[in-house]
């Protein structure tokens, strides 16, 4: 193998080093400000904030609208072409900016209209600072050009700013209504930073703005970014049915579980993200070497992560004292989260297999299966939430995932033997 060839060569490392550097700070920000917003606003108000928090996530996926998976990959292959990169750029942002005027009408009507969410008004309109941090961020730039001191010094500094503002000013039970705004103050701060940094990199012209390229994305994405939609449903939406159907304080719950969950989700979807340029770049150029460069990165991850959920799943209990749970709920959570370390065990392999489907541009089977698998998943969600609460939540959710991966693997067979048979 050429020294350059795969992951294994000084640059590729180096970037795992400082990508996962920021990525510690991003995952780390949560769990220290869980325990202090248990100790203030209860379970019940965790769960509040887990509600919004959602809202807010699921936007996002409207507004990204295939920019991290589109974008990147269009980045990526047409790196060395500086005027299609400054049209790209303009373009995306442009376009993204149509459809953050578009989610604020909307949202606006459902937080006044709508009982479930016109309950909780202050909650839903601050916790939209997240989505408009994500309107600002360009790490789908970075991710594109593998420039990932940028993304890991915006990950780092709005840890930062939401860790500092959540310690400072959530001091009472009201306050919980403050935790997503300081999360959103924290990316709008840091993602503005590093995007004056990528304008002044792509060398943007402000006075020449052509909506026509903009409403090609819009028009030329529709499918893929409405599927998207459908999956930020499928990820996000289970913590607004178990709030719906069982109350706050299982939805606090859940949200404790599903906070330390999301150690290994936002770690395999950040490696997601992290890997998919130069595997993208690697299986344009070869089939076979792209496919073995999948497996580098991917088998190493594959490793690591198991490790890491034997460890989680043997210390449940030890792991719970950390964020101030009651100690006569312990043993019961501690069940909940073991059967729910089974969905990122599973997803550790869905992910890996969702980047082949974009690498290989199966984006009309994977629009379909992502739709289909969001509406079943939905009402299976109901119904299993409906008859056994969260147990019933956490199982849905998995045999969902468990579905997806067949299918990925039922479509993707014949890249895998094609390359097999690649001298």
């Amino acid at each position: 193998m050429a020294k350059t060839d795969g992951i294994y060569n000084k640059k590729k490392l180096s970037d795992l080093l400082v990508y996962g550097f920021g990525q510690g700070f991003n995952l780390l920000g949560p769990l220290l400000v869980i325990p202090h917003l248990i100790s203030i606003c209860g379970q019940d108000g965790l769960g509040r904030i887990g509600v919004g928090f959602a809202m807010a996530l699921t936007l996002n996926g409207i507004i990204d609208y295939g920019s991290y998976i589109n974008g990147v990959r269009d980045i990526s292959i047409n790196r060395e072409d500086p005027n299609y990169v400054r049209r790209k750029f303009h373009a995306i942002y442009f376009s993204k900016f149509l459809l953050l005027l578009a989610v604020t009408a909307v949202m606006t009507v459902l937080i006044f209209t709508v009982p479930y969410f016109s309950k909780d008004k202050p909650l839903f309109f601050l916790s939209f600072a997240v989505v408009l941090g994500q309107f600002i961020s360009p790490a789908w730039f970075f991710q594109g050009i593998e420039n990932f001191a940028a993304i890991s010094f915006a990950n780092i500094l709005s840890k930062i700013l939401y860790i500092a503002g959540v310690f400072l000013f959530v001091l009472k039970p009201d306050d919980y209504i403050y935790a997503n705004l300081f999360f959103g103050i924290g990316t709008i701060v840091a993602n503005l930073l590093i995007f004056l940094f990528a304008v002044r990199k792509v060398g943007m012209i402000w006075g020449k703005t052509d909506i026509v390229p903009a409403l090609e994305i819009l028009k030329g994405e529709f499918s893929f970014s409405f599927s998207q939609f459908f999956l930020s449903i499928y990820q996000f939406f289970p913590i607004m049915v178990i709030s719906y159907l069982g109350g706050d304080f299982m939805a606090g719950e859940y949200r404790v579980i599903d906070q330390v969950v999301s150690i290994f989700k936002s770690y395999l979807t950040l490696f997601f993200y992290f890997s998919y340029s130069g595997v993208c770049f690697a299986i344009n150029a070869d089939l076979r070497k792209g496919i073995k460069v999948w497996f580098q990165y991917h088998g190493a991850n594959l490793f690591a992560v198991l490790v890491l959920l034997a460890i989680f799943y043997l210390k449940a209990e030890l792991l719970f004292t950390f964020f101030k749970i009651d100690a006569a709920s312990i043993p019961e959570i501690s069940h909940y989260f073991r059967i729910a370390l089974c969905i990122p065990l599973i997803i550790a392999f869905s992910l890996p297999l969702r980047q082949l489907m974009f690498a290989f541009e199966k984006n009309r089977i994977y629009i379909t299966m992502t739709i289909a698998a969001t509406v079943f998943n939905v009402g299976l969600l109901f119904a299993l939430t409906k008859w056994a609460g969260l147990q019933g939540a956490l199982f849905s959710i998995a045999v969902t995932e468990f579905i997806v991966v067949t299918l990925y693997l039922v479509i993707l067979n014949r890249y895998f033997t094609k390359a097999l048979k690649i001298q």
